[in-house]
């Protein structure tokens, strides 16, 4: 009976598809942040044996040409490198971005659940008065009727 009407049902349910809303984006985040820094650990593992190998030839003396090419590929790879720790830097301000929204849309959701207990509230101490107002003439009638 008192939950039929409530004013603020319309904007607490608006709230929450908000507040889920931000909870999907925030998990797509989460996996692209997640995608691009396997990226980035598989560059610097591929990195990482690109140099041993480099230093393997040049412990065995081969042709400048190869050790050329391996510091060519090996500055090629530091330029992909940085590319990728940039992407990754800016999903994590994407992330940080979202998870801050996030947390807004929760607080101000609690700020709307709050005021629709407040009004449940007053709704049910409003039903209670009228109830002991009616319960009191009923019985003013009553002592009434029996006494006159």
């Amino acid at each position: 009976m008192i939950h039929k009407s409530l004013r603020f049902d319309p904007l607490l349910k608006y709230r929450e598809f908000l507040e889920e809303k931000m909870k999907y984006e925030l998990a797509d985040v989460v996996a692209i942040l997640d995608l691009e820094e396997k990226r980035l650990f598989a560059l610097e593992e591929i990195w990482r044996q690109a140099v041993e190998e480099l230093k393997e030839r040049q412990a065995r003396e081969v042709p400048p040409h190869e050790i050329f090419m391996y510091h060519t590929y090996l500055q090629h790879m530091t330029l992909d490198m940085e590319i990728q720790r940039r992407r990754v830097t800016e999903v994590t301000e994407t992330y940080n971005e979202s998870k801050e929204a996030l947390i807004c849309a929760s607080q101000d959701k609690m700020v709307v659940e709050k005021v629709r207990e407040r009004e449940i509230n007053d709704k049910i101490e409003q039903v209670n008065k009228n109830d002991k107002k009616t319960m009191n003439e009923i019985s003013t009638n009553k002592f009434v009727r029996d006494n006159c």
